[in-house]
């Protein structure tokens, strides 16, 4: 079973686009031109994957990157071809919820007479397009399902502004023969400790890819793991490869401590040189070396630790953002 949420969900949106190509389009355009429009615009959309992030006005940022697609693939024998496929898209913004319209049947109607595309059987193609867009929103429906739960929740604790650290809470009545003690002891440590980490993953992927389909990639979460884990290379890997995609390697951080880095100092650099993200907690392993910090983009230390004002006094120099914990 795949629990990469967030690569599952893009896998349906590239499906469900590449087969409304297909109703609207026919045969009329070859493969290659929407797959590269689609994969641009995903990036964009859903990874927030730019090259204009001061263009504040996000629809405008999408119709810029595709435009420079058009310049890179245009030549005279596909250029109505190709403009075509990016006034498309001012349609898909729609369908795939960036703009929101009253009544869903407006944009079908808006799309179906829109004279540039000149469509044939009017009335077939409305009809193919609305029972396209009643599978979408359905199957977006049943994979929010899916994910969502009534025995388990996150909760936020604030860490700085936009990051908050996931702290996993389940809403299971226990028999009261067993103490709120025996309880927690069983719940933070072993099998179920190392178990309940997909469950905070994959809820935490959720919430980074709702934030996305609302077009808010401000908020950084980071969540916990378990050093035990670490000595378990299967296990370990299906964990970590729920953050396997651009999006949750963008906003999800995953919290370990100096004592487990130095521990798995190779594992460690080497997933952060695949673009995953660790916030260090310093912990009495730390002997005060700088240069070791220079990987992580957060750095969690006790106001009480012998360390903190030193790194206080060179924050410029680790360029870490430092969180008093």
């Amino acid at each position: 079973m795949n629990y990469n949420i967030i690569d599952e969900y893009i896998k349906y949106i590239k499906k469900s686009f590449s087969s409304l190509f297909k109703i609207v389009f026919k045969d009329a355009f070859k493969k290659s031109f929407y797959v590269t429009f689609l994969d641009k615009y995903i990036s964009v959309r859903y990874y927030d994957e730019t090259n204009y992030h001061s263009e504040k006005d996000f629809i405008k940022r999408i119709n810029r990157e595709l435009v420079d697609i058009y310049g890179d693939i245009i030549d005279e024998d596909n250029v109505d071809d190709l403009k075509n496929m990016i006034a498309f898209f001012a349609y898909v913004v729609y369908f795939d919820d960036i703009l929101i319209v009253e009544k869903d049947m407006e944009i079908i109607n808006s799309l179906i007479n829109d004279s540039l595309f000149n469509f044939e059987n009017k009335d077939e193609l409305k009809q193919q397009i609305k029972d396209w867009y009643i599978s979408f929103k359905e199957g977006k429906e049943r994979f929010n399902n899916v994910i969502e739960t009534k025995y388990f929740n996150v909760v936020e604790e604030k860490l700085r502004r936009n990051l908050s650290y996931l702290v996993l809470e389940h809403n299971v009545k226990i028999s009261n023969l067993y103490s709120e003690y025996a309880i927690n002891k069983v719940y933070t440590t072993g099998i179920i400790n190392e178990d309940k980490l997909f469950i905070t993953y994959i809820l935490a992927s959720h919430m980074v890819l709702n934030n996305a389909i609302n077009l808010d990639f401000s908020r950084k979460y980071m969540v916990p793991i378990a050093s035990s884990l670490f000595e378990k290379e299967k296990k370990f890997v299906r964990l970590i490869n729920i953050l396997n995609n651009p999006l949750a390697k963008n906003s999800i951080s995953i919290r370990i401590t100096y004592t487990d880095y130095i521990s798995n100092k190779n594992k460690i650099d080497k997933l952060i040189n695949e673009g995953y993200s660790f916030g260090l907690e310093i912990d009495e392993k730390y002997s005060g070396n700088l240069t070791e910090l220079i990987l992580f983009p957060y750095v969690l230390i006790d106001g009480e630790n012998e360390y903190y004002e030193m790194f206080i006094a060179n924050k410029d120099v680790i360029r870490s953002k430092i969180i008093k914990i």
